[in-house]
């Protein structure tokens, strides 16, 4: 049987996967999640001198998964306004956040330290992000996420 291709819906637009959809303003949020991101944050209230949480990516070109990891901050950080990083090659030539997105993706700032990402939502507020090398064996980078945040071996996971 045939079917008519004018009667058949885009597959990958009904599943979601994680693509920009602008809001009445025009900005943020993206759609659903494709996967929840390994991602670990410190309690609200923690006050720390390092990093605020760690990001674990899947792959080494972080911007595939910089929708979702927008997504699972927005709750805590409000709309995402700019992300720096010391993007590798790989995330530079195939980034996946548009102008119409509201980010501005850019290098890192003067003394960055290289593997801490930092997002910025409205006015200014900062999460600062120990990124974990997606190569890591998952005992060490498991180790490294608790580590940073500094949760201990008996709290869930987030």
């Amino acid at each position: 049987m045939t079917q008519d291709p004018s009667q058949r819906r885009d597959a990958a637009a009904d599943r979601g996967l994680g693509r920009f959809r602008a809001t009445a303003d025009g900005g943020q949020p993206f759609d659903t999640p494709t996967r929840t991101p390994r991602l670990l944050l410190r309690d609200p209230g923690d006050e720390s001198a390092g990093v605020d949480g760690a990001w674990w990516p899947r792959t080494g070109n972080l911007t595939t998964e910089l929708h979702n990891l927008v997504t699972a901050l927005t709750p805590r950080l409000g709309t995402t306004t700019r992300i720096t990083f010391d993007w590798n090659s790989l995330s530079r030539s195939q980034r996946l956040i548009d102008p119409p997105d509201g980010i501005e993706v850019t290098g890192p700032l003067p003394d960055q330290p290289a593997d801490v990402m930092y997002v910025y939502g409205p006015d200014d507020r900062r999460l600062r992000l120990l990124v974990i090398d997606p190569t890591t064996d998952p005992p060490h980078a498991e180790a490294r996420i608790r580590k940073a945040v500094g949760a201990t071996t008996d709290q869930p996971q987030s």
